[in-house]
C-alpha cells in the first residue's frame, strides 16, 4: 500500500471541512423580516400575514395565548395576548397582557397604560413588564408580583409582533402561584 503525502492529507481534510460548511449552511432556513402590523388580531380572525416564524408559541397566530396560571388555588386559562410600549419602573418596556376574555379595541390603550379592566377584576389575567433588565409579571386577580433578570423563554421581538414562553412553577409562593403560557401578540402604537 502506498503512503498519502500530507499534501494530499490535507487537501482530503479541508476537501471533507468544505462539504460540511456547505450542507450546514445549505439546510438553514431562510429568515425573512416579519410583516408590519398595525394592531392585533382577534384569535377567531387568522393573521393576514402569509410568513408566521416558528418559535416555542408554535402554531399561535396573532392575537392569541395558551396556557394556564394559578392564582390562590384557581387556575385560568389564558387566551388573548397584547403587548404594547409604556413605561414601567422608569423604564421604557414591552407591556404584555394576557388574558381570559378579549380587550375591546377601544379599551386596548387605556388596559396597556393602566390595566382597568384587569384591576376591576373584569377580564382576568397575567401583566408583564420587560426591558432589558429583565421582567415582572403581575396577577390578576391577587396581585402577586415577581421580577426577574431573567428573560422569557424564546422571547422574540420581530419587527412589530413579540412572542414568547413562561413557565414557573411557583417555587417562591410556596405553589400559590404558577403559570404555563405561550403567547404571540401585535406591539400597538
Amino acid at each position: 500500500m502506498k503512503p498519502i503525502s500530507r499534501v494530499s492529507l490535507y487537501l482530503f481534510v479541508v476537501s471533507i471541512f468544505c462539504a460540511c460548511s456547505f450542507v450546514r449552511q445549505a439546510s438553514k432556513p431562510e429568515v425573512k423580516p416579519s410583516p408590519e402590523v398595525s394592531g392585533p388580531t382577534s384569535p377567531a380572525a387568522p393573521s393576514t400575514t402569509t410568513a408566521q416564524p416558528t418559535t416555542a408559541a408554535g402554531d399561535l397566530q396573532i392575537g392569541q395565548a395558551s396556557g394556564t396560571y394559578t392564582a390562590k388555588g384557581e387556575t385560568i386559562e389564558l387566551k388573548y395576548a397584547y403587548a404594547g410600549r409604556a413605561e414601567r419602573f422608569g423604564h421604557e418596556s414591552i407591556v404584555v397582557l394576557l388574558t381570559d376574555k378579549p380587550i375591546p379595541s377601544e379599551a386596548l390603550a387605556e388596559e396597556l397604560k393602566s390595566q382597568t379592566l384587569l384591576l376591576d377584576e373584569k377580564i382576568r389575567g397575567l401583566e408583564y413588564a420587560i426591558d432589558n433588565d429583565g421582567m415582572w409579571v403581575r396577577y390578576h386577580p391577587g396581585q402577586y408580583q415577581e421580577s426577574t433578570s431573567n428573560q422569557l423563554k424564546d422571547y422574540v421581538v420581530e419587527g412589530d409582533v413579540v412572542r414568547g414562553f413562561d413557565d414557573n412553577d411557583g417555587h417562591l409562593s410556596d405553589g400559590k402561584y404558577s403559570r404555563k403560557v405561550k403567547f404571540v401578540a401585535a406591539i400597538t402604537k
